[in-house]
């Protein structure tokens, strides 16, 4: 059962307690990210998650790593589109190093100019390294068209442009702006007393202060399109959009869970299993939700050989038309809710994924659900919210398709 605790600063405090598990997963949630970004500083919410590692008052860089590291535990950090998140796993007998180590970081991190130049040259090099992956260029292209004019279109990382554009100033203008505790959510899951841990992180952030302040987003337009990009690549990356539901929508969100299970999100599902098990034409197929704050998308990511291109282009839509004509079967409803609860469960076992799914859910919907009520949300799922969820999203006329590879800018789909 979760436990909530809201500090006068306005840091909320979410933690699950398990007692017969060793290890604590604790992590700092802003809520912050690339969604939110000036265009002209694209890449900051990201920028400043690495700089949160480069030291701070009384730890270096160094320091920061290798403490954790003698521990044997785990630290690290990723930013999202909506959010940027500070995580340790440790066992429970460490974890006051780890709160202590994460507390510093957030709330005396030096931001020192050489610093920050060289962790550009960084980002800029991960950058390259992205775009030497075709499949993840080709849905950061996609989503950059299909989202144009909105911050969900922008890179996580920036651009060659807007990092140039990011210093100390811009860097501290933002972390001032959104590093405050009425923004954030600490989530805990582990072996650990809830009301004692509430008493030291609350000792730690205390003088971490709030101000009057709230994020407004609107739903991102959602814009139909075809691109293609020529690279020397081996294969064709293939990926498509379809608009999707927003993570708000409780009843729709599981509902479209169950039908890209058995869409594309698995090997037993029907894309994976016509084209790859039945007609051979790619390795790798698979489709999968990104869901956001008022929109969201389902994409789906196959890679192939150019002359399979069309073909398999083709195969997709037509599954996509005929889910939209015959829905799902009941025997498909009634497996992949199983197959859904099987692998919620299986995630348990992690006070990692714990963490992960309690934090996010109380940082970007302010509530969390209980894994009973996540399970009755499961088979709650009817044919008419599934009938409801594919009229809304398998639609053909709001579709983006991005194809990188070898020789594909003339090809037609």
């Amino acid at each position: 059962m979760y436990k909530v605790k809201t500090l006068e600063n306005g840091l909320t405090i979410i933690g699950e307690e398990i007692p017969y598990v060793k290890s604590i997963s604790f992590g700092v949630w802003i809520n912050a990210g690339s969604r939110i970004e000036d265009a002209k500083v694209s890449g900051v919410s990201h920028f400043i998650e690495h700089m949160l590692f480069k030291g701070t008052n009384k730890r270096t860089s160094k320091e920061i790593a290798s403490e954790i590291d003698n521990l044997g535990g785990q630290i690290n950090a990723f930013t999202s589109k909506e959010c940027t998140c500070y995580y340790v796993k440790l066992l429970d007998e460490h974890i006051e190093i780890g709160l202590d180590i994460l507390s510093d970081m957030i709330l005396n991190s030096k931001f020192d100019e050489v610093d920050i130049d060289k962790e550009r040259s960084v980002i800029l090099e991960e950058l390259k390294m992205y775009e030497d992956s075709p499949e993840d260029l080709a849905y950061d292209m996609l989503l950059e068209h299909i989202y144009a004019g909105d911050g969900l279109g922008m890179n996580i990382l920036g651009t060659r442009e807007s990092l140039k554009n990011i210093g100390k100033k811009e860097l501290l203008e933002y972390f001032n702006t959104y590093y405050i505790p009425n923004n954030a959510v600490i989530s805990i899951s582990g072996n650990f007393n809830f009301d004692n841990m509430v008493e030291k992180i609350e000792d730690k952030f205390k003088n971490w202060n709030g101000k009057d302040f709230e994020i407004e987003l609107n739903e991102a337009p959602f814009k139909s399109c075809i691109i293609a990009k020529n690279k020397d690549t081996e294969q064709v990356n293939l990926v498509m959009n379809l608009k999707a539901v927003g993570i708000e929508n409780n009843d729709e969100v599981y509902a479209l869970a169950v039908i890209n299970n058995v869409f594309g999100g698995s090997i037993s599902s029907r894309l994976f299993q016509k084209i790859r098990e039945e007609k051979g034409l790619v390795y790798s197929i698979y489709s999968a939700q990104s869901l956001y704050r008022k929109c969201g998308e389902l994409g789906i990511f196959a890679s192939m050989s150019n002359e399979n291109l069309e073909e398999v282009c083709e195969i997709i839509k037509g599954e996509i038309r005929d889910l939209r004509e015959n829905y799902l079967t009941e025997k498909e409803i009634h497996e992949s809710k199983e197959q859904l609860k099987g692998s919620y469960l299986l995630d348990l076992e992690s006070t990692g994924s714990r963490m992960m799914s309690i934090g996010k859910s109380m940082l970007l919907v302010n509530k969390v659900k209980t894994t009973d009520e996540i399970l009755e949300c499961i088979n709650n799922v009817s044919f008419d919210s599934i009938k409801k969820v594919i009229d809304k999203v398998f639609d053909l006329n709001n579709l983006g398709i991005c194809i990188v590879g070898r020789e594909v800018e003339n090809i037609k789909l």
